[in-house]
């Protein structure tokens, strides 16, 4: 019994000295939680210590913000801090040792504060500025809807962006604009990468593909709607939308990411950043590989064997698409920053694209194969003086107009070379006068296009383009709550008359904090991209039998005129080239069928047989026609008065009055009013609107034919050929009646085949085309001025620190403009009326997991886009069969993203688009899109 009763005291003792240890050896963490802005305590706080999914300790901030955890036992925690009306805030590992003492601190941002983000774009880069306070309509894609939904490209972030049209052709290739007038080839939206232009040099298009930028290193894209050239220039006319990258000073460590998916993706990305040199000195390195299937597709247009005139070793073989994207980049970066008012970056990129699909207006798909990409950038910062210079260059893999190892157009096998380069040089100065802000700059671009006369043909040499423009704005408080922001622009270019001015000015009524009117008038610019001037390149070698279709740009301040130096008395002197002349087709020759006549019923055996829409059945019986009657047609020769004249541009009769010269091309103006609102309700609600209505003038009409074709009349073709073939055969003994009938069979086979073939191409006097008797299609403008009108809305909602709703809708009053290039070849904005999306997101910090769940809507659109054409007869080119127009889509994606509890450094997330796998194409003549699923797990440290 009492050996019992000391065992027991003996224990209880033990417990105690234990319990008393224990207790000695545990640890504590404070620290003080307050608003990210203006640095007010926090009273109220929920502060919890988390130890894998395991709530160790929590308790509340005191009424100084203050708090103090303690209990903990030795070990590493991540410390979350939740307020309602505040974003959640999280410290991670937080190593609290063995009777130790731990400190994190918080500075939690309002709810408001993360609807009312902090953006750079609308001003360039001249002033941080909030979102409501920016006199322009902005938006804002975060790093945590990149990170946390993985993706190809950063363009399925964009597709709920207000105003924001994106038509995607695969799983890298799409094609982002602002407000509609989209297309196959599209740069008509200014991208940037950290201030440097992230399009192709030359052509001034946008290629994802091609983008230098990963995303693991991506801080936020902000999205500029509407008119940008009064501080942007040229190429902004229709928006901004700027990629800006992490800096090294703010984002220390390392990340590396493994993404699977649907489409056999394969991607692997890293980032890592650091500071050194007493912190005055950042860096950071960051790259990725990218593999996967693209969607397949069978493009009714594509030829079977590559023509003749494609390169040895393609030519006449099978076209063969190679469905495999690959593609890998990196960056790296070195930043100085001795004091606060000082800043150097130095920056480079490279991007090469192994495999992929990419398509252009003028040639359709194209093959992407070796096309490299590389930009070198040094931007300065002085207090309120900027300067940049940066250049970017590319390679299509080609390194002359034979090889096989590059990129190639998959209609023709043609090898596509592009060495092509820009360099910019940027210098902007603030300043402030009297109560006024200013801002005052200079920029020049030089753009310099290389292709080895692959793609500017007979123009190379001769292509290089400088522009340099100068601009002021400033902000002056008119009243208390008002403001009025005025720019001005000026620029030049070499390839243009004149001086191109971009005006804007607007009214600013800041209600309070946070609600804002506005009221602003734009006029802005774009000038022609390279290939607009010096394009010339065969898009189909066979587009009429002896006819060619040859691409053409507008030359630069001379345009095109038609040679009317031929017959006065036939089409009022134009002349043509014709294949059938006896004297050869570089012969300027009177626009008149006949002309050609004998030439051509020499060769018609010839092109019957190689004419795809006859069967085996119908060429021979033709063929034989016309060897029984070959010793009478060989032997007529027409006179004008005998065989009449039809002028055509595809299946449209033309007068004669209305074969016009092409004036030479110039800038485009677009003058836009915009009405809008910004502003956030109670705290928790977020809404944007604007209204704009724009006149846009000197607009160009799509690519298309511009030179008509020479046709026999039809009706004077069937009375010449009965009356000569009757004639014919009665003198060769045949009896009236049989050469009668003989000759009414013949007329009616052969007048309406021998009616739709060309006999020539009317000729322009330029020396270039001086003996080319293709069908040329070009560039265009100056046709006349449309007006189009809409409005952009979007609606955000924070419930709470964990829920956020949002929803936007965009609509375009008009899409097709037949006053501009007339029913046959109306310009369309390629883009729908209407688009609405619903989002809602949750993310849990505590559990460290979140969702987002989003609906899309589009109607349906129509699309003229050279070859990329849904109208029919096509106006680009007429022998291809169109594609159908855009159905409208609702498409619906979910992703999800989890902390996981083995180590709060990895997170898994997944994201599935269009999950219930709606097949719809992004353009007319694309691929359907459909379903795509991606897994990913991200190692921060």
């Amino acid at each position: 019994m009492v050996g019992r009763f000391f065992s027991r005291m003996l224990a209880l003792a033990a417990f105690f000295a234990v319990a008393g240890t224990a207790q000695a050896q545990q640890g504590s963490i404070s620290g003080k939680v307050t608003e990210a802005e203006g640095g007010k305590a926090v009273a109220g706080a929920r502060v919890q210590a988390v130890s894998g999914l395991r709530i160790a300790a929590s308790v509340v901030s005191g009424d100084d913000g203050s708090f103090r955890i303690t209990g903990l036992a030795a070990g590493t925690y991540n410390v979350i801090a939740t307020r309602i009306g505040f974003t959640t805030k999280r410290a991670e590992g937080i190593a609290v040792s063995a009777n130790g003492s731990a400190s994190a601190n918080f500075a939690m941002a309002a709810v408001a504060a993360q609807l009312n983000q902090v953006v750079t774009t609308a001003s360039r880069g001249t002033k941080p500025e909030k979102i409501l306070d920016a006199p322009v309509s902005i938006s804002i894609v975060s790093a945590e809807r990149l990170s946390n939904n993985p993706s190809p490209s950063i363009a399925e972030a964009m597709k709920s962006t207000p105003g924001l049209s994106v038509s995607q052709g695969g799983i890298m290739q799409s094609n982002i604009v602002s407000r509609g007038f989209n297309n196959a080839f599209s740069g008509s939206m200014l991208m940037l990468q950290d201030y440097r232009f992230a399009g192709v040099p030359s052509l001034r298009v946008n290629v994802p593909l091609l983008f230098t930028g990963t995303g693991e290193d991506i801080d936020r894209i902000e999205v500029l709607n509407g008119p940008a050239s009064a501080l942007y220039g040229p190429n902004s006319a229709n928006g901004v939308l700027h990629i800006i990258t992490k800096s090294p000073f703010n984002s220390k460590g390392t990340t590396l990411t493994l993404d699977g998916g649907t489409q056999s993706i394969l991607r692997a990305g890293f980032r890592h950043a650091g500071v050194f040199g007493d912190k005055k000195w950042g860096y950071k390195l960051s790259g990725e590989y990218f593999t996967g299937t693209d969607w397949q597709y069978k493009d009714p247009n594509d030829p079977a064997v590559f023509p003749a005139n494609a390169p040895a070793g393609r030519a006449g073989k099978p076209i063969v698409r190679d469905f495999s994207v690959k593609r890998y980049s990196g960056e790296g970066r070195l930043d100085w920053r001795p004091t606060d008012d000082v800043e150097n970056i130095l920056s480079a990129g490279y991007t090469k694209a192994g495999s992929g699909l990419e398509i252009t207006t003028a040639f359709g798909p194209t093959q992407v194969k070796n096309w490299s990409y590389q930009s070198f950038q040094d931007r300065f910062r002085y207090k309120k003086f900027f300067a940049q210079i940066f250049y970017n260059g590319n390679n299509a893999g080609n390194s002359s107009g034979t090889d096989l190892a590059g990129t190639y157009y998959l209609a023709t096998g043609l090898p596509v070379v592009d060495k092509s380069t820009v360099l910019n040089y940027q210098v902007q100065q603030g300043f402030d006068l009297g109560a006024s802000k200013n801002v005052i700059g200079v920029d020049v671009i030089n753009t310099a296009p290389r292709s080895a006369g692959t793609i500017f043909g007979r123009n190379e040499g001769n292509t290089d383009i400088t522009e340099m423009g100068a601009y002021l704005q400033s902000t002056m408080p008119l009243a208390p709550k008002v403001d009025f922001v005025a720019a001005v622009r000026g620029d030049q270019t070499n390839r243009l008359a004149g001086t191109q001015f971009s005006p804007r000015a607007a009214i600013v009524y800041k209600y309070d904090a946070v609600n804002n009117f506005r009221f602003t008038f734009s006029r802005a610019f774009n000038s022609p991209a390279s290939f607009a001037y010096f394009l010339d390149q065969i898009a189909n070698p066979n587009q009429a039998p002896g006819f060619p279709l040859r691409v053409v740009g507008n030359p630069a301040k001379q345009g095109w005129q038609f040679n009317r130096g031929c017959d006065a008395t036939i089409n009022s002197g134009l002349c043509m080239h014709s294949p059938w002349l006896a004297s050869g087709p570089t012969t300027n020759a009177p626009s008149t069928s006949s002309a050609a006549f004998p030439g051509f019923i020499a060769a018609l055996p010839t092109i019957i047989n190689g004419l795809p829409t006859l069967s085996a059945a119908q060429k021979a019986g033709l063929v034989g026609l016309l060897g029984q009657l070959n010793p009478i047609l060989s032997s007529l020769r027409p006179t004008p008065a005998q065989l009449g004249t039809v002028l055509r541009v595809g299946s449209t009769q033309v007068q004669v009055a209305e074969v016009q010269d092409l004036q030479p091309l110039q800038a485009s103006f677009n003058n836009t009013w915009e009405a809008g609102y910004k502003g956030i309700i109670n705290n928790r609600l977020r809404v944007a609107i604007d209204l704009w209505y724009q006149v846009r003038g000197d607009v160009g009409a799509p690519i298309g034919q511009i030179n008509p074709l020479v046709f026999y009349d039809p009706a004077t073709l069937a009375g010449y050929l009965a009356t000569n073939i009757t004639n014919g055969l009665i003198a060769s003994g045949a009896s009236a009646a049989v050469a009668q009938g003989t000759a009414a069979a013949a007329v009616g086979a052969l007048v309406p085949l021998m009616a739709q073939l060309p006999q020539g191409a009317l000729a322009f006097t330029n020396a270039k085309l001086g003996g080319d008797q293709s069908i040329i299609a070009s560039y265009q403008n100056g046709k006349g001025s449309l007006d189009v009108r809409g409005f952009d809305l979007a609606v955000d909602f924070q419930a709470n620190d964990k829920w956020l709703f949002s929803s936007t809708y965009s609509h375009m009053g008009q899409n097709v403009f037949p006053q501009i290039g007339g029913t046959r070849n109306p310009l369309m904005a390629n883009s729908p009326k209407h688009r609405v999306s619903g989002s809602s997101h949750y993310m849990d910090e505590t559990n460290g997991w979140g969702w987002d769940a989003t609906v899309r809507y589009s109607d349906a659109f129509s699309v003229n886009s050279g070859y990329y054409n849904s109208l029919t007869p096509n106006a680009f080119n007429n022998a291809f069969k169109p594609y159908a127009p855009v159905p409208a889509s609702t498409q619906m994606d979910l992703s999800f993203s989890y902390k996981l509890p083995i180590s709060q450094k990895v997170t898994w997330s997944l994201n599935a688009t269009n999950i219930f796998d709606t097949k719809v194409p992004g353009l007319s003549g694309l691929a359907p899109i459909g379903r795509l699923a991606m897994t990913r797990l991200k190692y921060e440290f």
